[in-house]
């Protein structure tokens, strides 16, 4: 998969493009729905026999009109790049939403990037928003582009009568259902840290992704070259306190935390004991 970053400058400076099926959004969490919405454009693509490609964006919006608001994310740049590449897309731009680009207007946004993108054929969910203020959606979309692409909406996906959303399920980890959250994205939810095997201690890697609430939680710890089921216990700090086998270095270590479910409360002495008596 090609990963091209894009602003007003990368823009001028870009090779000709060839003609793609381009999906649009943020996809933050790239949860069921999204996964829809980038399957439906890959479906097109493959009739048609085009490149797929996204174009999503670096922040939120929330984050560049309000940067200290505790808006929480559901992946890192780097795990949606992941998670684009698990979905076979070929072209994946990841758009600067800066205040240039938020102050674009409905059909400059079409004409300065999706024809220039050399989009034929684009698809986006129906809540989709676009322009100055997010004023426009897939109607003034599919309006303003018919001289230059098709248009196709993606109808919404529902999970109990609800939408499945990135803000519902952001909502459902800070409640500590991570079981519920897991089920709408359609995989473990996944956070990468800093283990320090002698403390038990972990340290996220981006602090401005979305964390459960206190409690204690199973998880997969995955590393280059285990993957191993923990308890992580989450208070003012996050600590495992479950006992498990400690990789053969105790220098500190990069994990990921895929997270399953909520459990009982553990009685986390006994393990600890157990635990620091075979090092």
């Amino acid at each position: 998969m090609q990963v091209i970053k894009l602003d007003a400058h990368q823009l001028q400076r870009l090779a000709p493009q060839p003609p793609l099926v381009l999906a649009l959004g943020f996809f933050d969490g790239v949860h069921q729905g999204h996964q829809r919405v980038i399957q439906t454009a890959r479906r097109i693509a493959e009739q048609r026999g085009l490149p797929l490609a996204v174009m999503t964006f670096n922040r939120h919006a929330s984050q560049l009109f309000q940067p200290h608001t505790k808006f929480r994310y559901l992946n890192t740049v780097t795990q949606k790049i992941q998670h684009m590449a698990d979905l076979q897309v070929q072209r994946l731009y990841i758009t600067d939403f800066n205040n240039q680009f938020a102050k674009l207007s409905p059909v400059a946004f079409i004409k300065d990037y999706l024809v220039t993108l050399n989009a034929q054929v684009v698809v986006a969910g129906f809540d989709y928003t676009f322009g100055q203020g997010g004023t426009h959606g897939m109607h003034e979309l599919a309006q303003l582009g018919t001289p230059y692409f098709e248009t196709v909406t993606v109808d919404r996906l529902a999970n109990q009568q609800l939408k499945v959303s990135s803000t519902r399920i952001r909502g459902l980890i800070a409640q500590g259902q991570l079981a519920s959250a897991n089920d709408l994205l359609g995989y473990p939810y996944e956070t990468q840290a800093t283990l320090k095997p002698l403390t038990r201690a972990i340290m996220l890697a981006n602090t401005r992704q979305q964390v459960p609430a206190a409690g204690d939680y199973r998880c997969w710890l995955v590393g280059a070259n285990y993957r191993q089921s923990v308890v992580v216990r989450i208070t003012n700090t996050l600590q495992i306190i479950s006992p498990y086998q400690l990789p053969p270095l105790a220098d500190d270590l990069t994990v990921n935390i895929q997270w399953q479910n909520r459990v009982a409360q553990v009685d986390s002495t006994t393990t600890v004991h157990q635990q620091r008596s075979q090092l």
